[in-house]
């Protein structure tokens, strides 16, 4: 650990700051550290302190900014910023330019996702230029408390309860760069108070401040009604308890490592389990063994959720041979003795899985998220008068709410599925129409269904088709409205 001394009467800040640091072990002596600074509040006070902290004293300081071609003048603004801040404190900046707008339909993520995509892309492309072996991200105990929330809404184990990590390695073929958070131990307006103090003067981000995406609502409406209403030491009291389900979860992470080792068997990226060994294990430990190796196959934990792990748990009560399809291409199938998980795109991409996704119960008002398409679907109940117009849209729709006969789902294809396609009754099996409709055998058994029993109420993405069955009439009084809502997730710096 780099060795640096404080001044008693030193600023509070920068003391608070190394003294995280110091145990997690943040900084040594010879680092080159990428900093991502947006011009915001959070990241010049991490320039700031970093530069306290390290000018001098080995370690070496590089700034990188990213302007996502969305903001226009604002953005430019803010590069501006940041380029006099780093020629002010005599740093090396590396500006990027990105159409984040066009990234984003061409590789078909929400624009949040291509812009934490381009971000890692430029850290890690001057990490790489100027040999630096760390990026600092300057997220704070808001953003953590923030994260908490967001997954608990969403659906999540106890890892998504225990706040962003103070420090995350990203493995690169030119080496292990280690991502660090200086500041995730004080909140925003700890960091506020300490510009105000120092004189430094940042930029806002205007977006920051709408209720667009859904990190927004929760900072801007949730965490700020509870802070001024019910606590205000709910962002300290959110992290203290992510802090404790920490603990906890790295007593039971270690528990399933140690399991890991003795009962999962793999060769060439294919993972057996026996069920015996594995059915006398407790049922946190069972889960967690599926999460770890299909977190090992998709090299990915994100998208993988609770519902994933008890769909490869179903099969423990299945005949031979019975499978599951889980995302990432991965499959899950029941042997004699064994639970095996493989990835096999062929079989995810041609087969007719008739267990391809967990049916998700849709509750009505309400909102759902579907891992399958990283879509929200958000429902609401509308009184209805024969005068008022049905607006025309393929990502909203408007159902007769009587005419429901079942409990609505989200799932994807089974057999006997069908859809009413005339007002005088006529149906057509999915799978006609399917054929009918020229959709591509490869996109059929991933295409997400809104169905009442087999009925098939709508098949969001094609067009404005929904079944004749449900359209509002004359008779109409109530409205089932049913809306598609990209994801919008913003995980990192800001």
């Amino acid at each position: 650990m780099l060795n640096i001394t404080m001044d008693k009467d030193g600023n509070g800040m920068i003391r608070k700051a190394w003294d995280y640091m110091k145990k997690y072990n943040m900084l040594e002596k010879g680092d080159g550290i990428v900093i991502g600074v947006s011009g915001g509040a959070d990241s010049v006070c991490l320039l700031y302190v970093l530069k306290e902290l390290c000018g001098e004293k080995g370690v070496t300081l590089t700034v990188v900014h990213i302007n996502h071609g969305i903001r226009g003048k604002e953005a430019k603004r803010d590069e501006d910023f940041v380029e006099g801040l780093c020629r002010k404190l005599g740093i090396e900046l590396f500006k990027y330019h990105y159409e984040v707008k066009k990234i984003a339909k061409k590789e078909g993520l929400s624009e949040e996702e291509a812009g934490r995509k381009v971000r890692y892309e430029a850290f890690l492309k001057v990490c790489r230029l100027r040999k630096c072996n760390k990026i600092a991200i300057a997220h704070n105990k808001n953003d953590s408390a923030e994260t908490v929330l967001f997954n608990l809404f969403r659906g999540t184990g106890i890892k998504g309860l225990t706040g962003i990590d103070p420090n995350r390695v990203i493995t690169t073929e030119y080496g292990d760069i280690t991502v660090i958070r200086p500041l995730l131990c004080m909140e925003r307006k700890e960091i506020e108070e300490y510009l105000k103090q120092e004189g430094i003067i940042y930029v806002t981000d205007s977006t920051n401040l709408t209720e667009d995406y859904t990190r927004n609502k929760i900072r801007n409406m949730v965490l700020t009604y509870v802070t001024k209403e019910i606590n205000l030491g709910a962002v300290a009291n959110i992290n203290e308890a992510a802090s404790q389900l920490k603990e906890t979860w790295e007593f039971v992470y270690d528990h399933i490592e140690r399991r890991y080792q003795e009962l999962v068997r793999s060769t060439d990226q294919v993972y057996h389990i026996a069920v015996n060994d594995f059915l006398a294990e407790p049922v946190i430990i069972q889960k967690g063994l599926i999460k770890r190796i299909m977190e090992n196959l998709a090299g990915n934990r994100k998208d993988l959720e609770a519902k994933h792990v008890e769909a490869v748990l179903t099969l423990l009560d299945k005949q031979v041979g019975r499978y599951v399809n889980l995302p990432y291409c991965m499959i899950a199938e029941r042997e004699y003795n064994d639970i095996k998980l493989f990835c096999n795109k062929e079989i995810a991409r041609d087969s007719v899985a008739k267990e391809q996704m967990v049916p998700i119960e849709i509750s009505v008002p309400g909102r759902v998220f579907i891992p399958l398409n990283r879509k929200i679907l958000e429902t609401k109940l509308i009184n209805y008068k024969n005068s008022e117009p049905i607006p025309k849209s393929s990502c909203a729709m408007w159902f007769d709410y009587d005419k429901i006969e079942n409990a609505v789902e989200i799932r994807t294809r089974k057999e006997g599925d069908y859809i009413q396609i005339n007002g005088s009754g006529g149906n057509k099996k999915l799978k006609d129409y399917f054929i009918d409709h020229k959709i591509p055998q490869k996109l059929r058994d991933n295409q997400i269904l809104i169905v009442d029993g087999s009925h098939v109420m709508w098949i969001p993405g094609d067009g404005e088709r929904m079944s004749e069955k449900y359209k509002v009439d004359e008779s109409t009084t109530k409205v089932l409205l049913m809306k598609m809502i990209d994801l919008e997730e913003n995980e990192d710096e800001r």
